[in-house]
């Protein structure tokens, strides 16, 4: 089961982090046991992940629609709201795109962890 820490963290301790990962990976060392978005306030992570773009990530988690349209449908949605939200959700890293091989310029969204966590340093 694959899960995503979102996590509460000041500015300077989000580089400080960045800046020891960085050098890690230039002595060719890799640490990654966990994925992690770290936001710079409550507000900012209740800005990027609202009620309807959590809609969409268990909706795409639960049905796996094969296509944005689809997936609009599933969740009662105007097509372009959708699109929107799936851009958000894609810069992220917490929704993929695949293309579909045929000539139709479809792309099936999927999600590809099980649980998200949040957590805040006091």
């Amino acid at each position: 089961m694959k899960h995503i820490k979102l996590a509460i963290k000041e500015r300077k301790t989000v580089l400080d982090e960045f800046a020891k990962i960085l050098a890690k990976v230039r002595k060719g060392e890799s640490s990654f046991n966990e994925s992690e978005l770290s936001f710079q306030n409550i507000d900012t992570l209740r800005k990027v992940l609202t009620e309807k773009r959590m809609e969409l990530l268990h909706a795409i988690k639960r049905q796996s629609p094969g296509s944005i349209y689809e997936l609009a449908k599933i969740v009662d949605r105007d097509l372009k709201s959708v699109n929107t939200d799936i851009t958000v959700l894609v810069n992220l890293g917490l929704v993929s795109l695949e293309k579909s091989k045929d000539e139709r310029k479809k792309s099936k969204p999927s999600v590809d962890f099980d649980r998200l966590s949040v957590e805040i340093a006091i």
